[in-house]
């Protein structure tokens, strides 16, 4: 467990005090929010909200909505295909007549 805990302390510290640690940290920190950006614009969601998974407390609760909230996007395709299913109707309807 000490062994652990000294390597722990040894890449925290190069981390935060090395120039290198700082490119890498700020490259993965880019790397999420342009994650989770490209995530919520493919779900209908505004982009900026991935600022907000920097955050902990907002992060769990955009996690909790993501999971449980209807998207956009899927209420946006129910009413699609609900156009789509009266032009059919309506399409063989004229083709009877």
């Amino acid at each position: 467990m000490e062994r652990f805990e000294a390597v722990l302390r040894e890449g925290l510290f190069w981390l935060l005090h090395t120039e290198t640690g700082h490119a890498l940290a700020l490259a993965t920190l880019l790397a999420y929010v342009l994650v989770w950006w490209r995530i919520l614009t493919r779900v209908g969601y505004p982009g900026p909200l991935a600022v907000l998974m920097l955050v902990p407390p907002f992060a769990l609760v955009m996690w909790a909505y993501l999971a449980f909230a209807p998207w956009p996007v899927r209420r946006e395709l129910t009413a699609l295909r609900k156009v789509q299913r009266v032009v059919h109707q309506a399409e063989r309807r004229r083709l009877i007549a």
